[in-house]
């Protein structure tokens, strides 16, 4: 026997605890029910994706490297910020 074992690897998978909004939790658990999607992480590894490719577009010009001020505006991001705590969810990292 080699030594792997499930919880070995398991064990090696990052994981990070992010908070979302009601609103992105439904929006995830929509998408894996309509079978788009197999699981919550790969709808999230799918929005970072998109957000990179984004900021590689946009370019640094404007804003300082990792600044999210051109996605939303202040009272967005308030609005958000007041509403994440009610909701967290855990997201295995790659």
């Amino acid at each position: 026997m080699n030594g792997l074992t499930i919880d070995s690897i398991y064990s090696k998978i990052n994981t990070m605890n992010i908070a979302l909004t009601k609103h992105f939790e439904e929006l995830i658990a929509r998408l894996v029910a309509n079978g788009r999607y197999n699981n919550s992480s790969e709808v999230v590894r799918a929005g970072l994706r998109i957000l990179e490719a984004e900021e590689k577009s946009f370019g640094a010009a404007s804003y300082p490297p990792g600044s999210l001020r051109h996605l939303y505006a202040r009272t967005d991001n308030r609005a958000e910020r007041r509403t994440a705590r009610v909701s967290t969810m855990k997201v295995e990292a790659e």
